[in-house]
């Protein structure tokens, strides 16, 4: 029998994985951190980190600025006076803990800036990432637990973002096969099936590409697999478990359901091997409703110090009408414009400072920022810089009011981004006609953009027509699973990986016995039903990161990473007795495994490792049917 791989073979290593990664970054569709943040994580991995470097980048991103002084005085921290400066804030959470915090959420800032008001799927799967990280955090707060709660929330943040992608490049299956499969390895599986590709091969690509820690990025691997392969003492098991703990809880915490919550956190607690009492459970529940509250407003902006002016809900303005966020316009002036904007069917929200201007950063019904500059309002380094990122939005507008127009600070505001700068008297007439003005460019903006959508959107269907294509040559059309060719691209995989990293690689190779009787007997159709039935017993009884392929014929193999000896035969023998109990027209099944495992030191190439098992094969069947 010739099992054997073509060793010279043109498939390339991870041929769909690899080529789909490249289409989904052409289209934009893979998310990022932001410039700072990754600057923030190489520091934290240098030898020469201080404070004050760590600092200096932060205060060149007003956001992170911001979110990391709330953060320090935040409710429960370390008592003491409230945080004031960076500095401050740095030495109270950690470096490690805001270098983490930055990457991870930058990446969800940009992912729900990046997102069209309809896109409730892709927003929704933020969300659950950010309720995660707040009960990975919760979770790890606790001396017992050898991890570190900054690293569980950055891990639990990221975990997912290989589905913020496949949301992105294929809007329309992702969400249903998302809504259909609910346990994660089945979903992996889905994926690599419809799309050639699972999430976690993106993700896991992408903390590589940031330089991600190698010890975190595994524990993410492990914590979604089958929950009976999580199970271990060691450091990374044990963050595996908290971080599927937190992504199952997820929902639970999100709708503040407060019995479900509970039965999540006993189960959480008994995975570590801890123990609580029912009374105790309430009080966790409540800490935890609390911290969710506080995350979850100040990702959607509800800080407290912004107010709608108009007495008109602004949700009631109409589908398109465009929001004006007014900066430190005073009250007199703000109301008696306030009927000339409802006129024209602008909603009115207003601010008294620029830190709560950061909150409406990703608020996209806001079309105009009407920035009132007197005297006292000086543009520093961080209002240019936030200043510029409005600017950076082409379906966004600015105009500044300034106490007394003259050519040279008139210039100098045109040039940083401001679209219309005028007299603090202005009217409301004229200033209603120079959004009127501003609202015809930000119509050609948008209509670029929905082109741009639409153009992208039609890349993603042919993309993903190419890949169901390219797929098929990959599979066997008549039982579903990897074909010779596919087999050839993981085993050249993995087997570098047993090189590099000396971990085992094990496989069985198949036959179904007397298979020919069946084809002769009952005829070809009933022998391709027992090749489906037989295709399905695979699809089954394999792990999530095993492959199950069809030779040819009756002929089949399971390639298995990471398994030893022991597995091999339990996996042998639970085959051969599930394709007994089959009930077909033409009997049980019966069918002949060998196996084999990897040895570096004897093997050099996948093909002996296949020829080993070829070899296991051939002495289990002579010792079973004799020679012939």
């Amino acid at each position: 029998m010739n099992h054997h791989m073509n060793e010279e073979s043109a498939v390339p290593d991870t041929i769909t994985e690899d080529s789909l990664l490249l289409q989904i970054r052409a289209l934009g569709h893979l998310p990022s951190p932001s410039s700072t943040a990754l600057r923030l994580y190489a520091l934290i991995q240098s030898d020469d980190v201080d404070l004050h470097k760590m600092a200096e980048v932060i205060k060149g991103d007003v956001a992170l600025t911001v979110r990391l002084i709330r953060l320090a005085n935040r409710p429960g921290r370390t008592p003491g006076r409230p945080v004031a400066s960076i500095e401050e804030g740095l030495m109270r959470l950690g470096l490690k803990t805001v270098a983490g915090l930055a990457v991870g959420m930058s990446v969800i800032d940009d992912a729900v800036a990046s997102s069209a008001p309809d896109d409730r799927a892709y927003l929704a799967l933020c969300r659950h990432s950010l309720a995660a990280a707040v009960l990975a955090e919760w979770m790890c707060d606790r001396p017992e637990v050898p991890a570190s709660a900054a690293d569980l929330f950055t891990c639990a943040l990221l975990a997912r973002i290989g589905q913020l992608a496949l949301l992105r490049f294929y809007p329309e299956p992702y969400p249903v096969l998302i809504r259909l499969q609910q346990k994660t390895h089945e979903l992996l599986d889905a994926e690599r099936q419809q799309l050639g590709i699972d999430h976690q091969v993106i993700t896991l690509a992408l903390l590589q590409e940031w330089g991600f820690p190698d010890p975190l990025t595994e524990a993410i691997r492990i914590s979604e697999a089958e929950p009976e392969l999580r199970v271990g003492t060691d450091r990374g098991y044990i963050m595996a478990q908290i971080l599927g703990f937190a992504w199952e809880a997820a929902p639970a915490l999100i709708s503040h359901r407060t019995e479900e919550i509970a039965r999540h956190l006993e189960h959480g607690l008994a995975l570590l091997g801890q123990s609580v009492l029912k009374e105790e459970l309430s009080g966790m529940v409540e800490t935890l409703i609390r911290r969710w509250l506080e995350w979850d407003s100040r990702q959607h902006g509800h800080e407290g110090s912004a107010h709608i002016a108009s007495d008109t809900d602004i949700g009631d303005t109409g589908q398109g009408a465009a929001q004006l966020l007014l900066v430190g316009v005073p009250t007199f002036m703000r109301q008696s414009w306030e009927s000339t904007f409802a006129e024209r069917g602008y909603g009115v929200l207003s601010v008294d400072s620029w830190d709560a201007v950061v909150a409406q950063m990703t608020n996209e019904r806001v079309g105009f920022l009407i920035l009132w500059k007197d005297d006292s309002c000086i543009f520093g380094e961080p209002e240019k810089r936030l200043f510029a990122s409005w600017v950076g939005e082409e379906c966004r507008a600015i105009v500044v009011l300034v106490p007394e127009m003259n050519a040279s600070s008139a210039h100098e505001l045109l040039e940083i981004g401001a679209d219309v700068v005028l007299p603090c008297t202005v009217s409301a007439t004229l200033l209603g006609a120079q959004l009127a003005r501003l609202e015809d460019k930000l119509e050609v903006a948008r209509n670029l953009e929905e082109e741009r959508s639409a153009h992208r959107k039609l890349l993603s269907e042919l993309v993903l027509t190419t890949r169901k294509l390219h797929l098929q040559t990959l599979t066997d059309p008549l039982t579903g699973l990897a074909n010779r060719r596919m087999a050839e691209a993981f085993l050249k995989r993995h087997w570098s990986m047993v090189e590099r990293r000396n971990i085992s690689l094990g496989c069985l190779i198949i036959d179904l016995d007397d298979f020919k009787r069946i084809n002769d007997k009952f005829g070809h159709d009933a022998g391709d039903a027992a090749l489906r039935a037989f295709a399905a017993i695979l699809k089954e009884n394999v792990r999530q990161e095993d492959l199950a392929v069809r030779l040819g014929g009756d002929e089949f193999l399971v390639v298995c990473p990471l398994a030893q000896v022991s597995h091999l035969e339990y996996l042998r023998q639970r085959l051969i007795e599930v394709a007994h109990r089959l009930k077909l027209e033409t009997g049980p099944l019966s069918c002949s495994i060998g196996f084999a495992e990897s040895d570096r030191n004897t093997m050099k190439s996948p093909s002996e490792l296949l020829k080993q098992a070829d070899e296991h094969l051939m002495r289990l069947k002579r010792s079973r049917f004799g020679k012939g």
